[in-house]
């Protein structure tokens, strides 16, 4: 699991929080079922962050 910051616009707001997800599109899935109505969601960090 890694710590992921998902950005995403819903309705007029800019929101990004922390998530914990084993990648980064489960974290994006998690993102958009806690925001159904979500639009332009992406990945701010650690998407190609070597270990």
């Amino acid at each position: 699991m890694k710590n992921y910051i998902i950005s995403g616009q819903v309705d007029t707001y800019r929101i990004k929080i922390n998530l914990f997800a084993s990648s980064p599109s489960s974290a994006i899935n998690v993102f958009k079922n806690k925001y159904p109505n979500a639009e332009d969601v992406y990945v701010i960090q650690d998407l190609f962050k070597g270990k």
